[in-house]
């Protein structure tokens, strides 16, 4: 594989990594109740499982940011000033997600032995109804499905991928802020594994569209020893 190659095999990598992280979470996602006290009891029960989602969905939001540059570059080629913006709303989105989804170690360690249940449910009440934490991941969730929803219209517009992939991939951000939200496994699962259908069919696209950019490399003259760019 070329050096021109890299960054294509790097893209296409990183949006087929990145739902297929978040649906070996959503599988290892124990089920949970309602109530703070219910879900420390259940990440009590089962703190393996609770780690695994939470490496795993921590993982997979660390790699939606090459998968959204992915999409940029895409884009760009055609729509400089929109992928800029619609990746740039996604971008913040997923920042703010990931550090959303660190916190899932901290409650992984409230459901520890020898940690005091009523305690570790007081602290997790006063965590989840905190305005100040709520706003902000509140403003993640509006900027990454305005975002993806940006991304995608251009790249349907660009006719750089398909129409059914363009509606997959802000159906499946929608389906994915649901289900973690609302702790439901089945729609977490499910989200993530239509975004790997449409991350998958867009990688194809990455990895054999002419509209991916390519650096132009440099050639030498002999009679000046000057760098002048190739033609082609």
């Amino acid at each position: 594989m070329g050096r021109q190659q890299l960054p294509r095999a790097a893209a296409a990598a990183a949006l087929i990594t990145a739902p297929l992280l978040g649906l070996v979470a959503g599988c290892a996602w124990p089920p949970l109740r309602s109530g703070e006290r219910a879900q420390i009891a259940a990440i009590s029960a089962q703190p393996d499982r609770w780690y695994i989602f939470s490496l795993f969905i921590l993982l997979s939001s660390i790699m939606l940011v090459p998968a959204v540059l992915a999409l940029m570059r895409l884009l760009a080629h055609t729509r400089p000033v929109w992928a800029l913006i619609a990746g740039s709303l996604a971008g913040l989105g997923i920042l703010i997600g990931i550090g959303d989804s660190a916190t899932q170690l901290v409650f992984w360690q409230m459901g520890s032995p020898g940690a005091s249940l009523d305690q570790m449910a007081a602290l997790a009440t006063r965590y989840n109804s905190a305005p100040g934490a709520a706003l902000i991941f509140m403003i993640g969730g509006v900027a990454t499905l305005s975002g993806t929803l940006l991304l995608s219209a251009g790249l349907w517009r660009t006719h750089a991928i398909p129409a059914w992939t363009a509606i997959a991939i802000p159906a499946a951000t929608i389906a994915n802020i649901i289900g973690l939200s609302a702790n439901s496994v089945p729609v977490t699962i499910a989200s993530f594994a239509l975004l790997l259908a449409a991350f998958t069919r867009t990688a194809m696209t990455v990895r054999t569209s002419p509209a991916w950019p390519q650096r132009t490399p440099a050639t030498v003259s002999p009679a000046a020893g000057s760098t002048l760019p190739a033609r082609t």
